[in-house]
């Protein structure tokens, strides 16, 4: 099983986002770009966040084994040009769904520390070898406190081990990549149903060159 980077163009994109309640119920508003070069309404819109996307594309993740998720509906405002001339405000139905960080923990337990090149250096140069997850939390938290030592922190490479779960179709792992990861299966679901201007990198070599940096080469222990 291959997985992959999930990536989301800016043909359609968010450009401020507002949170809500309408009659008791959280709701997310979202102002698209009021440019054409990204006011395409696709099926999932770019946000920083969250997807902002249709039923048609919440199916397919519905219909999926992903990382656990939090769901509210969403209010998509494009401005639209009427008669050719005359600018509307007009409104479409969406959802956002979001990965949020504290539910990929698990994720983190299928990670071969030991096999990663995941780095942390010291104010004076020195280069540690993390080999845990607990590890980095540590350093981290030193960073935070009023200690003289202080890391920055660098990942080159994963590696998931024999306790990765090959059933998961999306995964996110924080600390260590920016990506959001997808199965070939839930890749074949997305092309299959042509959710409109999505992309997907099985190395980093694919990625943007402002991208490379924040997302680390990925291995499978076979």
């Amino acid at each position: 099983m291959k997985y992959f980077t999930f990536h989301i163009d800016d043909s359609g994109a968010i450009e401020d986002i507002d949170y809500k309640k309408n009659n008791g119920q959280n709701i997310t508003v979202c102002k698209m770009y009021d440019d054409d070069e990204f006011n395409k309404l696709n099926d999932i819109l770019h946000s920083t966040n969250e997807f902002i996307l249709n039923k048609k594309a919440l199916n397919i993740f519905k219909e999926s084994n992903t990382i656990q998720y939090d769901l509210r509906k969403a209010k998509v405002l494009r401005i639209e040009k009427l008669f050719g001339f005359i600018k509307i405000n007009k409104s479409y139905e969406y959802f956002d769904l979001t990965f949020p960080d504290k539910n990929a923990n698990e994720c983190y337990n299928w990670i071969d520390f030991e096999k990663s090149e995941i780095l942390a250096t010291d104010e004076n140069g020195e280069i540690i070898k993390i080999l845990s997850h607990k590890q980095e939390l540590e350093l981290i938290a030193e960073n935070k406190s009023d200690s003289q030592k202080k890391y920055s922190f660098e990942t080159k490479k994963v590696v998931f081990g024999k306790d990765f779960d090959y059933d998961t179709d999306l995964f996110k792992i924080p600390h260590y990549s920016w990506g959001i990861y997808v199965s070939e299966r839930l890749k074949n679901k997305l092309e299959n149903a042509k959710i409109t201007d999505i992309g997907f990198a099985e190395n980093k070599e694919k990625l943007g060159k402002m991208w490379k940096p924040h997302f680390p080469i990925i291995e499978f222990e076979k």
